[in-house]
């Protein structure tokens, strides 16, 4: 199926047109197949069949597939780019690609391992089970999503719980035990597995030896995360002190002002970038990793083809 991301800035035709060029181009769709009916695709993908005749229209005028009466659009043999035109198109898309990794901030060895996922992803077998994690806040979905993908080598989808209607589609449903009826309900369509999420450890030990008069500064990436993290803090380690925590999301400008104001810093790894030109002026500092537990990754490998 055609995972179709509506909060991308990539219009949604464009989306089904690179999905389909991708399919082509791999084998899965071959010279002479027939497309799905525009109605049909647009069935499966909850989007407007006029999206998709767009998409088609948009693959027949590159040549890569035409419609015939009664059958519908079928792929053709298109005449290939010859090696250098290729070559000139590959460096363009991967130049402009590059550029929007370095402008994020990535350096060169996130950028290669990135760059190696990625293919081992496309070479993996080309049946596409959706799998989606919602969790309470977006940074632990992210984090535990790219956990599963990189322990599985497959894609793996993160959406917050308030989230859960944009993914009825999905075909396995990752969600926080206390959440499952919720899912049942919502997703009735996915299998729905409950699962169980970790807190570092040596994060966990750095904060249960503060006292209460001192006072914890925690560092997320997104906003969302401050309420629910402070709350699993404080109840795992007994930590009746006071926080200051801040987002990422919102710049760093408060960053040394609660530096200086706390006995412990602890950050997620999400921050990380952010807050590290900064932990030289901390007297203790500590990275928090968010992920799933072991025991769950391991019920989710035994329950996803």
């Amino acid at each position: 199926m055609i995972d179709i991301d509506r909060q991308s800035g990539t219009p949604i035709h464009k989306q089904v047109s690179d999905a389909i060029r991708f399919r082509i181009g791999n084998g899965k769709f071959r010279v002479g197949d027939t497309l799905p009916a525009t109605r049909s695709m647009a069935n499966q993908l909850g989007i407007s069949f006029h999206t998709v005749r767009k998409a088609y229209a948009e693959l027949a005028k590159e040549g890569l597939i035409a419609a015939k009466t009664g059958t519908g659009y079928t792929v053709q043999d298109a005449d290939p780019l010859s090696k250098s035109e290729r070559m000139e198109q590959g460096a363009s898309i991967l130049g402009s690609a590059l550029r929007n990794a370095v402008g994020l901030g990535l350096d060169e060895d996130e950028i290669e391992y990135l760059f190696s996922e990625q293919m081992e992803l496309l070479n993996a077998t080309d049946v596409h089970t959706k799998l989606v994690i919602a969790a309470p806040y977006k940074e632990l979905g992210q984090a535990c999503a790219i956990q599963l993908a990189t322990t599985f080598q497959r894609e793996c989808l993160s959406c917050t719980l308030n989230e859960l209607s944009k993914h009825t589609d999905a075909d396995v449903l990752l969600v926080p035990f206390m959440n499952v009826k919720q899912a049942l309900v919502s997703n009735s369509r996915s299998d729905i597995l409950g699962v169980a999420f970790d807190l570092d450890e040596k994060a966990l030990g750095a904060i249960s030896r503060l006292m209460d008069h001192e006072t914890l500064g925690l560092v997320c990436r997104y906003p969302d995360a401050i309420g629910p993290l402070s709350s699993d803090l404080k109840s795992i380690t007994k930590f009746a002190g006071q926080i200051l925590a801040v987002s990422v999301d919102d710049g760093d400008s408060y960053l040394s002002s609660l530096i200086r104001q706390c006995d412990l810093l602890v950050y997620t790894e999400g921050a990380h970038r952010t807050v590290r030109p900064f932990l030289d002026r901390a007297s203790h500092h500590v990275k928090l990793t968010l992920s799933l537990a072991q025991s769950s990754v391991e019920r989710v490998r035994s329950a996803t083809p």
